[in-house]
């Protein structure tokens, strides 16, 4: 059975028994290589919403407008680690971004939704440089009648006016959840992955750091054994704000950063063009 079966039997059951149960088989059967189950058409299709007017995808080509090309599926099968470390567009969609309203589980070994990223991809859509990403920089004014906090991130495809939207979600939540918001992280950030040679979102102004103080990042709780105990402590309900603004979440990684938001709606837009089982 693969992983985005799995994955979908899973969220078709509300109960938690049941999720669990399906994880324990996740975790048994490993996880999907390259290309492994991925919905090409969907995959396509959910890409071309997500960034309208920028490309078209033919076969196994994607042009942009100012003719550069770009393969889709180069054919490779990819371990995981080879994965985050060159991969092509299609292997993007490699693991399926759990729908918002699955509660936080303990993700399988080597699930990362979104953690995988075609690096000249977005270069095209930010910029490639500091500099060039920079002239599209913005300032959000955050949680703005509880201080003075502001986050810098980039203005394309709206991603500060969405920030902005969910900056007054946050407003109206209750002290007790509103705290998970105070004291974000930074925004933009031109800086690599940690332990990677790999641009993080934060380089593109397309991801944003929660409040640090209530953050779990994997490589603070490995075990000696190698396997990384799952810890989290940001509600859902702030994740899902997020996602209804075409932000994932680290969270709902094996690799997490509980912190960590970034903006890549073709990943949920996938998501929802995926069958559940028994539907």
């Amino acid at each position: 059975m693969r992983l985005k079966s799995l994955w979908q039997w899973a969220t078709s059951f509300s109960k938690a028994a049941l999720v669990g149960a399906c994880l324990a088989l996740l975790c048994a059967s490993g996880t999907a290589r390259a290309g492994d189950g991925v919905d090409q058409a969907a995959a396509k299709a959910a890409l071309l919403k997500a960034y309208p007017g920028l490309f078209t995808i033919s076969g196994n080509v994607l042009t942009w407008h100012d003719g550069t090309k770009m393969i889709w599926d180069d054919g490779k099968q990819r371990t995981p680690a080879q994965l985050n470390e060159s991969p092509d567009i299609e292997d993007m969609f490699d693991y399926v971004y759990p729908p918002a309203s699955a509660r936080a589980l303990t993700p399988p070994v080597d699930f990362d939704p979104g953690r995988i990223r075609y690096k000249p991809f977005f270069e095209k859509l930010y910029g490639a440089s500091a500099q060039v990403v920079s002239r599209q920089l913005v300032t959000v004014k955050w949680l703005p009648k509880f201080g003075n906090t502001a986050v810098r991130v980039t203005s394309r495809f709206g991603i500060a006016q969405r920030l902005g939207r969910i900056s007054e979600g946050l407003q109206v939540m209750s002290p007790d959840m509103r705290r998970f918001g105070l004291r974000p992280g930074r925004g933009f950030n031109w800086r690599l992955v940690a332990g990677t040679q790999h641009l993080s979102m934060h380089a593109f102004g397309a991801a944003v750091d929660i409040n640090v103080g209530y953050a779990d990042y994997w490589r603070w709780h490995k075990s000696a054994g190698g396997r990384i105990p799952y810890r989290n402590r940001i509600p859902m309900a702030i994740v899902a704000l997020f996602e209804k603004y075409g932000f994932i979440w680290g969270g709902r990684w094996y690799h997490y950063d509980t912190m960590h938001f970034e903006y890549r709606p073709e990943l949920l837009l996938y998501r929802q063009r995926q069958p559940v089982a028994g539907g």
